[in-house]
């Protein structure tokens, strides 16, 4: 029951605190967004920023935010509460598949280490879709390799309308290559069933059609920007080195990365008995389930961390059968890489509880954030230390305890979210328009009486602005790029047609301060000096909030 228990502690430890900071910008306070509207629309099937069409991902997440923001109302707990569900959802699924092939406890294992991943918690506590991709390629994969196509094809339909082809393409990069390294028992037409395709399409094309048939230049959209130009050129400016990954890998799965590669050394023999034997199988499975799809994010031309959490259930599963089994076959035992993990954890710790002493570095950060890092560190790294010495005396071979082994290896993850609460909290001011919308709507000119003051954005759009605010908010803009949606950015000359879209142009709000018939705030970029002295000039500086400054309102009062 050891097992279940400590599972239980990190799904807790999870969904801690889901809305106690506010919503980081640009990310979250966009999704957030697209999911306000939706719920307030009661349209389902075409997203919508702003007021004007989000086809930059698709619907699945968007629709469970808003569905979720209909129970709760539009707070931050509802709109983070997808992705934690999406998450142990997750969990469920790796339990489910693991006991079954390898036994009760590795299943219990398996969900446990996925869940105190240091990327499995940052996205299971954030608005984005690539928790519910995890879900989808897991599904998928696990479902594949017990041999249920139909299921994996369905699971893969639901990924494509959660974050588009790239759910098509980590099942495949994972098993087309297992199947040619293992040879003829697993022939690539298995995965490709009339039945299977017959459901992906069930699945995926009534949503794409229906889209489609309302906004016909979402397939070239979809297909040409979104995925072709996306992989093979440098438009988006989120290129990378080729080693981007190397880096973020080990620490994404740290620290059940360690006992996942323990048996790394017997890569030879796993290799040479790839076609005959289930042990060795499993393993080259494991390694396709992360070389494969790693590949091919390396070479792509967008990359960004969260790319690669689909990849983090192979390495708990890995880590789970290595110390289960070696717990069989040495009585309890966690084997060699408690060494490894012990020294890693040690030095990691002492780094973090000494980091008052070398803080003081080049670092950009606001007095909130420099008053929060030290507490939040010093505590981390005492959970380190602690973690360190659970795993050495719990991995001992002459007594082992491997309850106390397995919860050295969970605790560190389970404490973030508790120990680095006030952290979050000093983030979210800096990230977040949270602030900014409670000045503006305190501001209440003499003659406005309880209406609300218009706000207009120059050269700047704070996703979250509209979410706190509850409404949308028209933005001057020369080019549109301040919505961060580039369906929006290439399609703007044809919104703009419209009288009603908030896309002005750029000059829009020189007259709208001049034709003051009701009270208005301007928002520009706390970092924009040409527009912000261009605003200076006209109206009161009412505060600097974040990285945002707002000036105004516009009234006879107050207007210079």
């Amino acid at each position: 029951m050891r097992l279940p228990v400590l599972l239980l502690a990190a799904v807790l430890a999870l969904g801690f605190g889901l809305g106690g900071y506010p919503l980081f910008d640009p990310d979250e306070g966009r999704n957030a967004e697209v999911a306000r509207e939706m719920a307030a629309s009661n349209d389902y099937v075409l997203p919508h920023l702003d007021g004007l069409p989000y086809l930059d991902k698709p619907i699945v997440y968007f629709a469970a935010a808003a569905a979720s923001m209909e129970v709760l109302g539009p707070t931050e707990t509802a709109a983070r509460l997808p992705a934690y569900l999406f998450t142990l959802a997750t969990l469920i699924v790796v339990v489910w598949f693991v006991r079954r092939r390898w036994g009760h406890d590795t299943g219990w294992l398996a969900a446990l280490a996925l869940a105190t991943m240091p990327l499995v918690l940052a996205y299971a506590r954030t608005t984005i879709m690539d928790s519910a991709l995890a879900l989808c390629t897991t599904l998928a994969i696990l479902a594949f390799w017990d041999e249920r196509p139909v299921l994996a094809w369905a699971a893969i339909g639901l990924g494509s309308i959660t974050k588009g082809p790239v759910a098509i393409l980590i099942p495949l990069a994972t098993l087309i290559p297992y199947s040619l390294l293992v040879g003829p028992p697993r022939p690539l037409r298995r995965l490709f069933p009339l039945a299977g395709l017959g459901v992906f399409a069930v699945v995926a094309l009534p949503w794409f059609l229906a889209v489609s048939h309302r906004v016909p230049e979402f397939p070239h959209y979809v297909f040409v920007r979104e995925t072709f130009e996306r992989v093979t050129t440098t438009r988006f400016h989120r290129t990378a080195p080729f080693w981007y990954y190397l880096p973020i890998v080990p620490v994404a799965a740290f620290p059940w990365i360690v006992p996942a590669l323990g048996r790394l050394k017997n890569w030879r023999w796993a290799w040479l008995a790839r076609r005959v034997n289930p042990q060795a199988q499993e393993s080259i499975f494991l390694t396709c389930w992360v070389l494969g799809p790693l590949l091919f994010f390396t070479l792509n031309q967008s990359k960004l961390p969260q790319y690669v959490l689909p990849l983090m259930p192979p390495f708990a599963l890995a880590a789970a059968r290595v110390l289960t089994r070696q717990a069989s076959e040495l009585g309890g035992g966690v084997g060699t890489a408690r060494r490894t993990y012990a020294g890693l954890a040690a030095v990691f710790g002492l780094a973090l509880v000494s980091l008052t002493v070398w803080l003081p570095a080049p670092i950009s950060l606001t007095p909130a954030e420099r008053a929060a890092i030290p507490p939040t560190a010093l505590a981390l790294g005492v959970a380190l230390l602690i973690s360190a010495a659970l795993v050495w005396y719990g991995g001992r071979e002459a007594h082992p305890r491997p309850a106390l082994a397995v919860m050295g290896y969970a605790l560190t993850v389970i404490a973030m979210p508790i120990v680095s609460s006030r952290l979050l909290v000093a983030v979210g001011e800096d990230r977040s328009a949270a602030t900014l919308a409670r000045v503006i709507q305190n501001v209440r000119p003499r003659g406005a009486g309880t209406q609300d003051v218009e706000v207009v954005a120059v050269a700047a759009f704070p996703t979250s602005l509209p979410f706190y605010l509850r409404r949308t908010i028209p933005l001057a803009t020369a080019t549109a790029y301040e919505l961060t949606s580039n369906f929006v950015a290439d399609y703007q000359e044809q919104f703009r047609r419209d009288s009603t879209s908030p896309l002005k142009p750029a000059e829009y709000w020189r007259g709208r301060v001049r034709d003051c018939r009701t009270p208005a705030v301007f928002v520009a970029r706390a970092n924009d000096a040409r527009v912000r002295s261009q605003l200076d000039s006209v109206l009161p500086l009412l505060a600097v909030e974040g990285q945002y400054a707002a000036y105004g309102p516009c009234a006879g009062s107050s207007a210079r």
